[in-house]
């Protein structure tokens, strides 16, 4: 019998509920661990798609050539005023 991924969040659900009813820390920690536990059976069986991307960012194209005005300012050195 193969366990789908409906009866992992099922038993995932029922860990959760167990562990909101759990007084004493230690009780409330081995169902934590029992969420995990499923959590990383669940990861391990689906196959690993990649991230979606984000929006991208521009880059700004830089001129490699320098700005000219009339009076010979921003010339190729940087002492030119």
């Amino acid at each position: 019998m193969a366990i789908t991924t409906e009866m992992l969040l099922e038993k995932m659900e029922q860990e959760l509920a167990k562990a909101k009813q759990a007084m004493p820390a230690e009780q409330l920690r081995e169902h934590i661990y029992a969420v995990k536990a499923l959590c990383e059976v669940l990861l391990e069986s689906q196959p690993e798609q990649p991230l979606p991307a984000g929006p991208s960012v521009p880059k700004p194209v830089l001129n490699p050539e320098p700005l000219k005005t009339e009076d010979g300012a921003n010339g190729d050195s940087i002492f030119d005023f």
